[in-house]
């Protein structure tokens, strides 16, 4: 009986001791995860909004500087808010813009909100892709 009751308590120990590897709301992992999901419907977003302003689509790099992310879920769905910076040619910021998503447990992905914060100022090279006001 003492033996059996302490092989259960090492086993419990050593339960206790193990930490299960799950993904907190804000790891760098499930961001990524969460972009690599979102990137088409972004990108379809950037493209919408700029298809009247620029002549060409701006770009968005979602692993690097520029673009932001917060995951919140709810027991139906994940809400994702992203903020990202679009660029065309070398990089060459064009504006700011966060956009809000709603993924529900179907994989379903809705675009609740698209917001243009800000315009950037494009160098003289590339005033020709600005369509006229």
């Amino acid at each position: 009986m003492k033996n059996l009751i302490g092989s259960l308590l090492t086993v419990i120990i050593f339960l206790m001791a193990i930490q299960p590897v799950c993904a907190k709301p804000n790891d760098e992992q499930l961001k990524r995860l969460v972009l690599t999901l979102l990137a088409p419907k972004i990108q379809e977003q950037i493209n919408h909004y700029y298809k009247n302003k620029l002549t060409v689509s701006p770009s968005f790099t979602p692993f690097l500087d520029g673009t932001d992310v917060d995951v919140k879920y709810h027991p139906s769905h994940i809400e994702v808010q992203v903020k990202t910076i679009p660029y065309v040619g070398p990089h060459l910021d064009v504006g700011l813009d966060s956009m809000r998503f709603s993924m529900d447990n179907s994989g379903l992905i809705v675009v609740l909100e698209y917001k243009h914060i800000r315009d950037y100022d494009l160098p003289p090279n590339w005033q020709e892709i600005i369509k006229t006001r």
